[in-house]
């Protein structure tokens, strides 16, 4: 008698009014995998009797190689001075829960993780990077492929995704050079940016549930008295209409690296790397870099205002979009957003958040009246009561009293002028997503500048901040050499991601 299916029927578990079915689980997928793999197997076993042999396709795993590009300069250190050279690297690799075919019609069978995988683990090893920052890290590729993977190049990882997500973050870091001495984790969706310690702070209400998260690790350089560094990678809400969230996400993030660093050693320099989502013009960017007078200009501040007015949707289910054959596709993921208004209980756990982190009141029992305050209500309670402004976003900004600066912002025109426009894109590269609907630049390596860590007086002009000098990156292609339309990536001989790699030989004085 054979066992019973214990698996849910799909007739019965689609959710009301379309959306993701309720039993696509990571649990679901791998029993799916299996399933999958048993009847390879046994066509395998059935061929082989009858003396048919397999007969193995053929696919060109090899990927573009780029040369890093050393940054001229004379270096500032005196004889016997410590520092340790560190590369960090920073890459979407492309979820494979997140492909579908209408979104790559042209890619073939570079979209299939059994060749995708064979091009990504060659170019980490090429690549060779200290420290890695990876994006849309696939959970059904972690035990598999990642895990033993990396563990044979000597690295040790911490893996973090959002509540129901298929794919995560991943911080890598060679076990020779560092090792862990914290870690810690942001979710943007539980972080209203209120900082209990500034009384004119304002908590800030997330526009909609992403499951965006950011990871944090403090590293600890093996050598002795030689310090060590805080990075950090996140992924920022996706959506096109979502410039307003992200710069939230944004300030949220700073924050909590700030926060994050003080805990640990205030001396060491902090990075943060990852798929921002945002151009070099967009708020998020501009807010993380420059100054409150220039932060936003016209054309950027319009789009931040269309992104607060934006009303989301629910999204109509995917459940018949294509799967890539022969990989694992969950049904939404990135795409499956809870609105606000559909989740009510979000705001009530805000407002719960911030009547326990609001500072207590004054001596004399003076609070600035209003009409909201008048009926019983806090000044915290009344602002995440309603939809939180652009003004609560910039201040969240303010707050943080320091800015991002970009490693390739700040010297990638001195190797690639060619590739790097200073008025429109910040000196950014034209992009590192070259996708079959969309390019441009979303990637970034940032590192941390405090008000009185600024490197301007440094003798070594490859100095970004001090105690740190940017020595090389990674070349970025320019438009042009990505070949004759179609040349969205991933694509055989190419690229396996559609996101590329970017990298950072930096020195690091303690």
């Amino acid at each position: 008698m054979s066992e019973p299916d214990t698996m849910p029927k799909k007739e019965s578990s689609k959710k009301k009014g379309g959306g993701r079915p309720d039993f696509v689980t990571p649990e679901y997928i791998a029993a799916q995998r299996a399933k999958r793999e048993q009847a390879k197997a046994e066509k395998a076993r059935s061929n082989a009797e009858l003396g048919i042999l397999p007969v193995e396709p053929v696919f060109n795993t090899n990927f573009r190689k780029r040369p890093m590009l050393a940054i001229c300069g004379k270096g500032g250190l005196a004889s016997g001075a410590a520092f340790v050279d560190v590369k960090i690297m920073t890459y979407n690799v492309l979820g494979q829960a997140l492909i579908r075919r209408k979104l790559f019609p042209t890619n073939g069978d570079a979209l299939k993780w059994r060749w995708r995988s064979k091009m990504l683990l060659s170019e980490l090893k090429y690549y060779n990077a200290d420290i890695m920052c990876l994006q849309e890290v696939d959970l059904a590729h972690m035990d598999t492929f990642y895990v033993p993977e990396l563990k044979k190049l000597g690295y040790d990882l911490l893996y973090l995704r959002g509540d129901g997500k298929n794919h995560g973050l991943l911080i890598c870091w060679r076990i020779s050079m560092c090792s862990l001495v914290e870690s810690e984790s942001v979710v943007y969706d539980n972080d209203n940016g209120y900082d209990p310690a500034d009384v004119d702070a304002k908590a800030t209400v997330p526009q909609a549930r992403t499951r965006n998260v950011a990871s944090l690790v403090a590293l600890k350089f093996n050598e002795q008295d030689k310090g060590g560094l805080i990075i950090g990678t996140t992924h920022l809400f996706w959506h096109p209409h979502g410039t307003f969230e992200r710069t939230r996400q944004a300030a949220v993030l700073v924050r909590n690296a700030k926060k994050f660093a003080s805990q640990i050693d205030r001396r060491w320099p902090v990075f943060l790397a990852g798929d921002f989502n945002s151009l070099p013009f967009d708020s998020p960017y501009l807010c993380l870099t420059k100054g409150k007078e220039t932060r936003n200009t016209v054309h950027s501040y319009e789009i931040l205002r269309s992104s607060w007015e934006h009303e989301y949707k629910r999204k109509e289910s995917d459940e018949e979009e294509e799967v890539v054959e022969g990989d694992e596709g969950d049904e939404g993921d990135e795409e499956s957003i809870d609105w606000p208004e559909e989740r009510p209980e979000l705001a009530a756990a805000a407002q719960a958040v911030v009547a326990e982190l609001s500072p207590s009141t004054p001596a004399d029992g003076q609070v600035p009246a209003s009409a909201a305050e008048t009926a019983g209500e806090s000044r915290q309670q009344a602002s995440i009561r309603k939809k939180s402004t652009i003004e609560d976003i910039m201040e969240l900004h303010d707050n943080n009293n320091v800015l991002l600066r970009s490693l390739y912002g700040a010297f990638y025109r001195h190797v690639h002028p060619e590739n790097a426009d200073l008025e429109l894109r910040n000196g950014e590269p034209a992009f590192s997503n070259w996708a079959f609907t969309w390019r441009g630049l979303l990637d970034y390596i940032f590192v941390m500048e405090y008000p009185d860590r600024r490197a301007c007086d440094s003798a070594d002009k490859r100095e970004i901040v001090q105690g740190v000098s940017v020595l090389e990156l990674l070349r970025l292609p320019e438009p042009e050499e990505m070949g004759e339309e179609p040349s969205g990536q991933p694509r055989e001989g190419q690229y396996p991601s559609d996101h590329l790699c970017l990298m950072a030989k930096v020195r690091v004085v303690p």
